[in-house]
């Protein structure tokens, strides 16, 4: 799936936090018409150029026996009353060697609630990471890449999972947190990614890119790993793990047309 377009708002409009989901009301009652028909929310805060943010989650709901090794990331509707604009499952940063978009931030955690329906943590088979960031054909990609250290987010472990998750395991409590690096040169002059070249801080996406959540051996790793899963006792509880993400991005505006001077041309009054 790709954006055809991008609800614009401005400064004034700006209330809550972004987010990634944009989608039409089904208006012929048959849901033939309910799809992503326009792209995400964005801010025209600069001149000329848009400002995303895409937030989402990944959900991890089985036992040991039942691992997850990729995810799609949900992108939840703020339309929690209204069955006809659903979630979108499958975040999609959209550009082209147009109007590329730029990334230069991503994150991720896991979710730490409140309300006694989300799990403690997730459990990885020992030196897996929890890793938000570009699929290619299913299968991450390294964060050592040309612009990935500010377009991926890691999270590491050393907690000992062994208790609750069985042999060889390692635990991500909730609320462990991953950032990846930003795109502001330092005075050594590389990015605080560590390895980009400054010439290029941003990651530069020209073609509808799929984001999701994978285990993997390491933030390197362009192979799935073992896969998260859950304790039994979260299981047995009803309990649901979460892996929240966000990447954030900027893309150049389409150019203005008919719509953006129309309503200077009709009617006007000549004195």
């Amino acid at each position: 799936m790709s954006y055809l377009s991008a609800k614009k708002i401005y400064p004034g409009n700006f209330t809550e936090a972004l987010n990634g989901w944009y989608k039409n009301i089904d208006t012929n009652d048959d849901s033939t018409n309910d799809k992503s028909i326009g792209g995400p929310t964005s801010v025209l805060a600069v001149p000329g150029y848009r400002y995303f943010q895409q937030r989402g989650y990944a959900q991890i709901t089985g036992k040991v026996g039942a691992k997850v090794s990729s995810a799609d990331v949900i992108v939840p509707s703020p339309y929690r009353n209204d069955d006809t604009r659903t979630d979108i499952t499958g975040m999609v940063v959209s550009g082209n060697a147009t109007l590329p978009a730029y990334v230069y931030r991503a994150a991720v955690s896991v979710a730490s609630g409140w309300d006694g329906r989300v799990a403690s943590g997730i459990y990885a088979a020992t030196g897996d990471a929890i890793s938000f960031g570009r699929s290619n054909g299913g299968s991450p990609v390294a964060a050592s890449g040309l612009g990935e250290a500010v377009a991926q987010a890691n999270i590491t472990s050393t907690v000992d999972g062994t208790g609750d998750g069985g042999s060889g395991a390692i635990f991500f409590a909730a609320g462990s947190e991953g950032y990846s690096g930003n795109p502001f040169v330092t005075a050594s002059g590389v990015g605080a990614g560590g390895s980009d070249n400054p010439a290029t801080p941003y990651k530069s996406i020209t073609a509808a890119t799929t984001y999701k959540v994978f285990s993997k051996a390491g933030a390197n790793a362009t192979s799935a790993g073992n896969g998260f899963y859950l304790s039994d006792a979260d299981v047995d509880a009803g309990k649901k793990g979460y892996i929240v993400c966000e990447v954030c991005y900027i893309q150049p505006d389409e150019a203005p047309d008919y719509n953006d001077i129309e309503q200077y041309i009709i009617g006007r009054t000549v004195s």
